[in-house]
């Protein structure tokens, strides 16, 4: 991620101007990653922007994942 991209998306939540100036500044010297930045918004009171929290269980996409695999190998087993 970049610079103009971080601020941009901040602009985008409807973070303040002064916040991002700010946030910007720290993560001059912290560093540009996404915790960083959605640390520094929550210290602020704000909602986070850049991570996203999924549900632990994730159990449909591994499911679909699978299930596709396992139906090519039936086919190509049935072919020999």
């Amino acid at each position: 991620m970049t610079t103009n991209e971080a601020i941009l998306e901040m602009r985008y939540s409807g973070i303040p101007e002064e916040d991002i100036e700010a946030i910007m500044e720290i993560c001059a010297k912290k560093g540009l990653k996404p915790q960083i930045l959605d640390q520094e918004l929550e210290a602020r009171g704000l909602d986070k922007v850049f991570e996203l929290e999924y549900d632990a269980s994730e159990s449909w996409f591994d499911g679909g994942a699978s299930a596709p695999a396992h139906k090519a190998k039936t086919v190509l087993e049935k072919e020999k």
